[in-house]
């Protein structure tokens, strides 16, 4: 988790590095604090538990959105800025989720929790995009990853683990509570001089990075990632209503339990990492997408839960074994100069997807059940690989 720590310039002691380690865990995960627990949502609520799936859609969009928005501004703005704005932001919002009646408030609360959160990580992706040599890119954004990883994988199940215990009310106030204890000691920890400049008004950024979209390679791995996270995220949000009913009738605790499981997404980040200094990325990249296509057949056809744990460890690791991939792809394919814009661009498409194939999995699910929803994830799989592999061909073609 070092990675996350890059952008701090010549921090005094290792509060600094702990902190933003700390800081990258603790936002990125309030985005994800809600998928586990739709049905306790919708309970409170009084509403169905699929139309409470729409919480983590919003606010993953939202956290999408605003990726691209702070990237740019992490080049004009400090660093210790943009993290308290969005430590508080999201502080606030925790805090006012639990004291609304209304659903449609709610949803717009958890909204900003998605804006919010976003600064924090953004500006350290951004910076490490444009500092990293090619040939150490993969595994620096490897190392990157797996911060975030461990904030989505603790968030989730910490949440659900207190909201079995106690209520989801009381268990956003205690993650609340942890963000506030981490500010506390940004102002020590993280230096007003962390952020890049880099000479270039914010909207000149801005028109650089949307004539990034004209190039057709760029397109085809920015739809990569969406296809992907589509799948990915889609199919962990119904994933939780699958298996709290028939035949597996688990708890939110079990749950919580059984989604550390996702920790193998660190190890497939990292080895990935490692693994490009090896073998081409080229070749790591269709390989992984098929390995992601048979996780998704495991999930969704296991009758047994031992193997639906198993299918989810591997979809983790072979899905974020993809992303250092993919960014060390398209930051080839791009200038040095547009290294931030185009790491944003990638997270948002990634985010993006995921938030939409949670909202229009949701509609199937709720139209052709289970089956229909794994059906749906395979063929989008398939094509995946095949738009990896016209990919990798136009990139071939223009090394050549």
């Amino acid at each position: 988790m070092n990675s996350n720590i890059t952008p701090i310039k010549n921090p005094s002691s290792k509060l600094g590095m702990w902190l933003s380690a700390i800081l990258i865990v603790l936002l990125v995960g309030s985005v994800y604090i809600s998928q586990l627990i739709f049905q306790e949502i919708a309970e409170s609520f009084n509403i169905d538990h699929v139309y409470a799936s729409r919480v983590f859609s919003l606010s993953c969009f939202f956290y999408a959105i605003s990726f691209f928005i702070y990237g740019p501004l992490s080049d004009r703005v400090a660093t210790k800025f943009l993290v308290l704005f969005g430590s508080i932001g999201t502080i606030v919002c925790l805090i006012l989720s639990v004291q609304v009646q209304s659903f449609n408030l709610y949803l717009i609360i958890m909204s900003l929790i998605g804006f919010f959160a976003a600064s924090v990580p953004s500006a350290l992706f951004a910076y490490t995009a444009k500092n990293t040599p090619n040939d150490k890119l993969a595994q620096a954004m490897g190392l990157m990853i797996s911060a975030s990883i461990i904030g989505i994988i603790f968030s989730r199940s910490i949440v659900a683990i207190m909201t079995d215990k106690s209520s989801w009310q009381y268990a956003f106030v205690i993650y609340a509570a942890f963000i506030i204890l981490a500010s506390v000691f940004v102002p020590m920890g993280i230096k007003s001089g962390a952020s890049n400049h880099s000479g270039i008004r914010i909207t000149e950024t801005y028109l650089l990075a949307g004539k990034l979209l004209l190039n057709k390679q760029v397109n085809i791995f920015l739809l990569v990632g969406f296809i992907l996270f589509f799948v990915y995220l889609g199919l962990s949000s119904f994933l939780t209503i699958y298996l709290k009913g028939a035949p597996f009738y688990l708890s939110s605790t079990t749950l919580g339990w059984l989604n550390f499981a996702g920790m193998s997404a660190v190890i497939g980040a990292v080895i990935t990492g490692k693994l490009s200094q090896k073998i081409s990325i080229q070749k790591l990249l269709p390989l992984y997408l098929i390995c992601v296509m048979a996780a998704v057949i495991i999930i969704g056809f296991s009758t047994h839960l031992l193997l639906i744990a198993l299918g989810i460890f591997a979809l983790f690791f072979f899905v974020f074994g993809i992303q250092p991939i993919v960014i060390s792809m398209l930051n080839q394919i791009v200038p040095v100069s547009s290294r931030g814009a185009i790491s944003s661009l990638y997270l948002l498409s990634c985010l993006a997807g995921g938030s939409i194939g949670s909202y229009i999995l949701g509609i199937l699910y709720a139209k052709l059940n289970w089956d229909g929803l794994i059906f749906t994830c395979i063929i989008l799989a398939i094509i995946n690989i095949a738009l990896a592999l016209l990919g990798i061909k136009l990139t071939r073609a223009k090394e050549n």
